[in-house]
């Protein structure tokens, strides 16, 4: 059962694969939500807060650049995206697993690569839940 939410929610997903972002526009825009999308993790705080996202789905990438990570600090340092709510979707397990905590405090959920569909759309539902978007209205995929 898709997540239903109660206006057009608007996620931004940001991802280094065509593939993944495609995927994720499709799926999302089933369940009713408008979806942008991002090929590559820049820097453009500016260009964000212009696009008014409600959730970003982050590919959270470990790698030397470690943009991911500064783009993930910027956001929560920023005064006006300080509670967007963002789901780190990774395949760095353990790099998640060490960091487990202070993800946590910082409000981020993950989900790890290979997602299972229903685990994404109940993770945005509930992070939208926890930010006031769609609140009461928003339901989580059943069992």
């Amino acid at each position: 059962m898709p997540t239903q939410p109660s206006a057009s929610c608007h996620i931004l997903a940001i991802d280094n694969d065509p593939t993944i972002l495609d995927l994720f526009r499709d799926l999302l825009e089933e369940d009713g939500f408008r979806v942008s999308t991002q090929p590559d993790v820049d820097h453009d705080l500016e260009g964000i807060k212009q696009l008014g996202p409600d959730l970003i789905i982050l590919d959270y990438r470990w790698t030397h650049e470690d943009t991911s990570w500064s783009l993930l600090q910027l956001l929560r340092m920023d005064p006006d995206t300080k509670d967007l709510p963002i789901v780190l979707c990774t395949g760095a397990v353990g790099e998640v697993e060490v960091l487990a905590g202070h993800l946590a405090r910082m409000g981020v959920r993950v989900v790890l690569k290979p997602f299972n569909i229903d685990q994404l759309t109940a993770t945005i539902a509930e992070a939208l839940r926890g930010s006031g978007v769609g609140t009461g209205e928003l339901t989580a995929a059943d069992g």
